[in-house]
């Protein structure tokens, strides 16, 4: 019987989660079929079998076997649970794709991009649970060191998030590929089980993005993930997931949502740690006295005066 979507996100329906579960160990059509539903529910529900077959580069008796897989009896009980869990939402960015292909200029513009970055957000809110979002949090809090992990574009939202951080945290670093996959590794060598590493990893994978993480984990650290979705690989590795829909019409993926997440572990952190947003703040203060001229009705501080030495200079 259809399951009803009130109150639970996409991915916490039944028929998402044992698809996310089954995933890794089915044979490789079906393997594509799964992933497709998972990183595609929205449009996944409204094709036909044939339409899914073409979709997936598989076959209309591999999608029949993937819903048998799942105890669904055929495409037809799997189409129901998805309409079903998914019939509340709607996607503007498959409807935009189909607009842009008939268009005889193909033109994008600020409006189709907003229409976009409004539609992947909205999904981020609805496929991620506060449980999740609060155990990011606690991770992130408690850890000795955060390590942040991204690799080609997923680099500045890496380089951003350690930003961000490093404030409110007892120490946060982003490990990129400056200097090469090497110099990445080496960089994670001494990661403990007292440390997290977020990895960042949006389609296409970043296999180097993969194996440090796997690293990470044997190692005994908490590993966990900003991804687009249950099919992404790092899901098998993390001990938690964010999901950032990264969907887009033009460009390979969008890293909107993964901005949104990172802001609002942030905040999150910045609300669980009032000392040191005490602190940043009192930091902030002295610094910017020194860098932004004083209103007129505010007198300018005077800068604080350095003690002289006693021992008289080398020469």
């Amino acid at each position: 019987m259809p399951t009803s979507a009130k109150n639970v996100t996409v991915y916490a329906a039944p028929v998402m989660r044992k698809l996310a579960e089954i995933a890794p160990h089915l044979q490789p059509s079906l393997r594509k079929v799964a992933d497709f539903i998972l990183r595609h529910p929205l449009k996944a529900a409204t094709l036909t079998i044939e339409e899914m077959a073409v979709e997936t580069a598989t076959s209309a008796a591999a999608v029949n076997r993937l819903a048998k897989a799942i105890d669904l009896g055929g495409y037809t009980g799997l189409k129901a649970e998805l309409v079903s869990t998914l019939q509340q939402m709607v996607s503007p960015v498959d409807k935009l794709r189909n607009e842009l292909a008939h268009r005889p200029d193909g033109a994008f513009g600020l409006h189709e991009q907003v229409q976009i970055a409004s539609s992947n957000l909205a999904t981020a809110g609805a496929n991620n649970s506060a449980d999740t979002f609060e155990a990011f949090v606690s991770c992130l809090i408690q850890a000795r060191k955060i390590y942040i992990l991204g690799f080609g574009n997923s680099a500045y939202m890496a380089g951003l998030a350690a930003a961000n951080l490093v404030p409110f945290c007892a120490d946060a670093t982003a490990v990129s590929m400056e200097g090469g996959n090497e110099n990445a590794a080496y960089r994670l060598a001494a990661i403990t089980e007292h440390d997290v590493l977020l990895s960042i990893s949006l389609p296409r994978y970043s296999l180097d993005t993969l194996q440090l993480s796997r690293f990470a984990s044997e190692r005994g650290a908490t590993v966990l993930a900003i991804t687009d979705s249950p099919a992404s690989p790092l899901t098998t590795i993390a001990k938690h997931a964010l999901f950032a829909p990264a969907d887009h019409p033009v460009l390979i993926s969008s890293n909107t949502s993964v901005l949104a997440l990172i802001e609002g572990l942030v905040a999150g952190v910045m609300a669980r740690n009032k000392e040191a947003v005490q602190l940043a703040a009192e930091l902030t203060e002295s610094v910017m006295s020194y860098l932004h001229v004083p209103s007129s009705d505010k007198p300018a501080r005077k800068p604080i005066k350095r003690r002289t030495s006693t021992t008289p200079r080398q020469s």
